[in-house]
Order: C-alpha cells, then structure tokens, then sequence
C-alpha cells in the first residue's frame, strides 16, 4: 500500500518530538531566571479573567479590546500591587531614623525591664533572666546592639539593592506578559487546546478544568483570605496599641499568603508591645492571632481551597510547600496547579474499562465566552 505524500513515517513522527522537546529545554534555560515572572503573568491572567471580560465589555470597539481593556487592567493590577509594597518601604525608611535614635539611647542609659514582665506564666522569669543579661544597662545593651548601626543598615541596603532590582525587572516582565495574555488569551487557548486533545484525547479538557479551578481556589484562599485574616488581625493591633497599626495589618496580610505565616508578624508585633510595657496587650495580641490563625488555616482555607480544586487538602498543602520551596511564591499557585492535574490523571487512570471518561467544556480561561 504506497504512503500519501504528506503522511508522516514513525521515525519522522519521533524525530518531530525530540526536536520539540529539545527547544522546549532550550526555551526553559534561556528564560530560566525571569520565568517566575512569566508564571506570574499566567497565574493572573487565569484567577482575573472573568474580571478582565467584565472591564473588556464596557465598550465593544476593537481598540478597547485590544488596546484599552488590557492596558487598563494591566495598570490597575501594577497599582494595587505597587501601592502596598511602596507604603511599607516608606513607612519603614520613617522608621529607620526613630530605630537608631532608640539603640543609640540603648546604649547610653540601657533600656529598663518592664515591671509586668516578670509576672508572664511560665516565661517570665527567663524573660526577665535575658532582659539583665542584654540589655537592662548600657555596657550590656552596647554589647548587644554592637552590630547596628548606620554602618550595618548601609551594608543590608548596599545587599538588598540589586536583589530589589531583580525583584522590580520580574514585575516589570509580569505586567508585560499579562498584557499580552488579556489581548492574545482567546487565540492562544484556541490554538494550544486542539494540540493538548490530540496528545491526550478527551481528558485534555477535564485536566485544563481542573487547573483552571485549582488556580481560582488557590487565589481565593490564599490571596483574599489572607486579606481578610490580615485585616482581622488588624483590628487587634489597633485595639491592643501597636504602634502604625496600618503597616503591620498590610504585613500580616502579605505573609499570610502563606499557611502559617501570620504569625511572622503579629508576634513581632506582641513583642514591641512588651518592650512598650504593655504586657496583657502584648499576651492578648499573640493569643488572638494564634485564635484566628488556627480557624484560618484548618477550616475556612481546607473549605476554599480544598472544593474549588476538587483535590484533597493535604494535597494542596504538599504543592503549597513543594511550589514555594522550588519557584518561590509563584510556586504557591503553581504547586496546587501541579497537583490537580496529577489528580485528574490518576483518576482517570482509575475509571473501570468501560467508564466513560468525565469531559467538562471549559472557556478559554474560565468565563471567556462573551454574551
């Protein structure tokens, strides 16, 4: 039987994909250290598209959606980024002088133990112990503190520069990336979904479903609860006095992003509240946050998470772990990403012989169907 022309041989057909696979590499090493940034693009670009349809039809021109709406968006998501990040580098650059007028006082009159401190369960003895020991008078604090000084906060800015630098050239790629995912996202998905269906048959659309969910479950319970278990905490640092209440609330809601994370900051701050001498606020702070923590992270977050990507928990919290400790914080939506495909795989796997295999008819990112 004579072969048609344009048909492919086997080794042609093996020849094709090595060749894919080997500029896909090729790809991934020349991109490898501002591909956190293209991730980041992607992550946004699938949790904000039906928020990104809703902006795009408001006018129906071909400039708007083409130009405008991405643009747009694009800059709103750049100012609610930038906004956060540029008020806690200002509020600390105010602090930095009132910092080192406070060690320099340190080291000439040492700073007095607060009475309550003594009378903490449990610890406060060892408090107190450590309290003499360091910084109760001026040659013990001036031991201690021996390494700050404008010098020391020179050296940590001079380290902390280009890693800055870094940090703003992968931003600046994400927002250059989104643009181009709001303008191009339809086109693309159509074009790259007929290869997945080829490749994987029917299933390519239950697998792109399940990413799609898993990515809105993450973002929600990790961005907006995160948010909101922030704010919450919030309130407590303006009851129990801390001082700029606001910068520690947008602290706490950056970190707690990141199951168990919270507690990085509120207890920082219940400790500034007991070198303040206030004690009980101080103990209060730190029993409330741990209280909203435990409810955070073992019962609204498995909920959100855990339904919105039809995955277990413990799988989302392995991906979690797993994303942020091999990409970074990209790695926390692209770890439970990861999971629910290899989720839907071995489900798959795992249907009886003559089960049919679950399809779900998804839109380009999830909602992209105009009306």
């Amino acid at each position: 039987m004579e072969r048609s022309s344009n048909q492919l041989t086997t080794f042609q057909i093996n020849a094709t994909v090595t060749a894919a696979g080997g500029l896909i590499l090729c790809a991934a090493f020349a991109l490898w250290h501002i591909l956190p940034g293209i991730l980041w693009a992607f992550v946004l670009a699938i949790a904000l598209w039906p928020s990104f349809l809703r902006v795009r039809r408001w006018r129906m021109s071909t400039s708007w959606r083409k130009i405008g709406a991405p643009s747009a968006f694009t800059v709103l998501i750049g100012i609610l980024v930038a906004a956060p990040i540029g008020f806690a580098a200002i509020e600390i650059v105010k602090e930095g002088d009132l910092f080192l007028s406070w060690v320099n006082a340190a080291r000439e009159h040492g700073v007095p133990l607060p009475a309550a401190i003594s009378q903490i369960p449990w610890v406060g003895t060892n408090i107190s112990f450590w309290w003499q020991s360091n910084l109760a008078t001026p040659e013990t604090a001036s031991d201690f503190l021996a390494g700050v000084g404008p010098r020391s906060l020179l050296g940590i800015t001079r380290d902390l520069g280009p890693q800055i630098f870094h940090r703003a050239l992968l931003f600046g790629i994400t927002l250059l990336t989104l643009f181009f995912l709001f303008r191009e996202g339809e086109e693309l998905y159509a074009k790259t979904l007929p290869i997945a269906e080829q490749a994987f048959g029917d299933r390519s659309k239950l697998i792109v479903s399940h990413v799609i969910d898993a990515i809105h479950g993450t973002v929600d319970g990790l961005v907006l609860v995160g948010l909101a278990e922030g704010l919450v905490i919030g309130i407590g640092y303006g009851v129990t006095g801390v001082p700029h209440p606001v910068a520690f609330a947008i602290a706490t809601s950056i970190v707690a992003a990141i199951p168990f994370g919270a507690p990085l900051v509120f207890c920082m701050a219940a400790l500034l509240l007991l070198g303040l001498g206030k004690v009980l606020a101080g103990i209060g702070l730190a029993l409330f946050g741990f209280l909203v923590v435990f409810v955070v992270d073992h019962i609204i977050r498995p909920v959100v998470i855990g339904e919105a990507a039809r995955i277990p928990f413990l799988l989302v919290l392995l991906g979690i772990i797993g994303g942020l400790s091999s990409l970074g914080l990209v790695g926390l939506f692209v770890g439970p990403a990861l999971m629910a495909v290899l989720t839907a795989v071995w489900r798959d796997l795992t249907t009886d012989a003559d089960g049919d295999v679950e399809t779900a008819s998804v839109a380009p990112l999830k909602g992209s169907s105009e009306k």
